[in-house]
C-alpha cells in the first residue's frame, strides 16, 4: 500500500510539474536572449485589435481597438505614448469607433486611418491625424467597406489598401481612393517586396476554408498576379521582410482558431518565388499581425500570441525566448519599433477575451 501511495504522489507531483510549465516546442528554449519585457505602465483604456503607430517625433499614436467583455466595446478614443516620460496622453477620438482598421504614415507626417470594424458593420470611411494640430480630418472614402485592412506604404508614397478581397490605393496629393483589383480569395496578410511589389499571403475562403495561396500586386500594373502557394494554409498570422530580401511568415492558425494554432514558420524567396519551411517556434501563436517587428540588429522580435516573446536569429535560423513575459497571450496586441532602438508592446486580449491596458518595453539586457 505505502508503495502504491508513493508512486501515485510521484505521478502526480509529475502531473502538477507539466501543466506548470510552459507549452515549449524546441530546444531552442534553453538559451538565453540578450533581451528582456518588462511592464512599464498602463494606457488610458484597455485595447486589442487596435493601431500603434510611430510618428516622426518618436511619440506613437494608438488609435481604436476593441475593449470590454468579450471586446465587444469597439473604441474612437485615441492616446499618444512617450517614450521619454513613458505616459500615455489622451487625445481627440476619431469620428468612427474602429477596430482591426489600417493605419499608414503619410509622407508629411500625417496618419491615415481607414477601414476596421464599427460594432455594427464594417466601414470604408477613412480619417486622417495630423500631429501638429493634434486634430481629425475626413479622408476620401473607400469603395468598399472593409476589416482586417492591411496599409502598405509603396515607392511612390501612395498606401495600399488590401484586405478582404479588395485592393486600392490612397493618393495623399488628392486624399482619394483609385480601386484597383479585386480578387476572390480574402488575402488576410500582405508585405511590401524589396522591387516595390507586395506580396498577399493567407487568409479564408469561402466555408471558412484557410488559404495556402500567395499572389503579388504590380503596383506598375494594378494588377495581382497569383504565385507559388505556402507550404502551410494560414490566417491571422504575421509576415515581416528580413534585410536579405526574403519574407518570413510567422504562425497563424487553420480554421479552428485558437485550437488549430501553429508554431511554424516559412520563408519566401523573392527570386525563385518559392515557400521554403523556416524554424519552428517555441510557441503557438495567432492573431500577431501587428506584434511581429524587426529590429535595428535585423533580428525578428516575435511578440503576440504567447505569454512570452521570442526573437529570431537571421544568421543562428534560430528562434529563441527572450528574459521575462506578457500577463497572458496577448493576441491582437501591437509591437512598435522605438527610436532608441526598444519596442513597445500594447493591450491584446488572453485566451479568455480579456483585454488589457498594459504596456510592455523589450530592451537589451545589460
Amino acid at each position: 500500500m505505502k508503495k502504491i501511495l508513493l508512486l501515485t504522489a510521484s505521478l502526480i507531483g509529475i502531473y502538477l510539474l507539466h501543466i506548470s510549465m510552459p507549452e515549449f516546442t524546441s530546444t531552442a528554449a534553453a538559451k538565453k536572449s540578450q533581451l528582456e519585457v518588462t511592464p512599464i505602465g498602463d494606457m488610458t483604456t484597455d485595447r486589442a485589435a487596435h493601431q500603434a503607430t510611430l510618428l516622426g517625433s518618436g511619440k506613437v499614436l494608438i488609435t481604436g481597438g476593441c475593449a470590454g467583455n468579450s471586446c465587444e466595446k469597439i473604441l474612437s478614443s485615441v492616446e499618444l505614448y512617450d517614450p521619454v516620460s513613458q505616459t500615455f496622453q489622451s487625445l481627440p477620438s476619431m469620428s468612427t469607433p474602429r477596430a482591426s482598421h489600417a493605419a499608414a504614415v503619410l509622407p508629411d507626417g500625417r496618419v491615415l486611418i481607414a477601414g476596421g470594424w464599427t460594432g455594427t458593420g464594417y466601414t470604408k470611411s477613412a480619417e486622417i491625424f495630423d500631429p501638429e494640430t493634434k486634430q481629425w480630418k475626413p479622408a476620401g472614402a473607400m469603395s468598399e467597406a472593409t476589416t482586417t485592412l492591411i496599409a502598405i506604404t509603396l515607392k511612390d508614397t501612395s498606401v495600399l489598401m488590401t484586405g478582404g478581397g479588395n485592393t486600392e490605393i490612397f493618393d495623399p496629393s488628392s486624399n482619394s481612393f483609385l480601386p484597383v483589383a479585386k480578387t476572390q480569395e480574402e488575402y488576410y496578410l500582405a508585405a511590401l517586396l524589396e522591387n516595390g511589389s507586395v506580396l498577399m499571403i493567407g487568409g479564408q475562403g469561402k466555408n471558412d476554408n484557410v488559404l495556402d495561396e500567395a499572389a503579388i500586386f504590380d503596383p506598375t500594373t494594378g494588377k495581382i498576379r497569383k504565385t507559388n502557394a505556402m507550404n502551410t494554409p494560414r490566417v491571422k498570422h504575421a509576415a515581416v521582410l528580413l534585410n536579405d530580401g526574403r519574407i518570413m511568415i510567422i504562425g497563424g492558425s487553420d480554421k479552428r482558431a485558437y485550437q488549430g494554432r501553429y508554431t511554424g514558420t516559412e520563408f519566401f524567396d523573392p527570386k525563385s518565388k518559392q515557400f521554403s519551411r523556416g524554424p519552428e517556434m517555441n510557441f503557438k501563436r495567432h492573431k500577431i499581425r501587428d506584434a511581429v517587428v524587426k529590429m535595428d540588429s535585423g533580428k525578428i522580435l516575435i511578440a503576440g500570441g504567447a505569454t512570452k516573446p521570442e526573437l529570431f536569429d537571421p544568421e543562428s535560423g534560430k528562434i529563441t525566448p527572450i528574459e521575462g513575459q506578457l500577463s497572458g497571450p496577448q493576441m491582437f496586441a501591437t509591437a512598435t519599433l522605438l527610436p532608441d532602438g526598444n519596442v513597445l508592446i500594447l493591450g491584446g486580449y488572453d485566451e479568455r477575451i480579456r483585454t488589457t491596458d498594459t504596456a510592455w518595453l523589450v530592451r537589451t539586457l545589460k
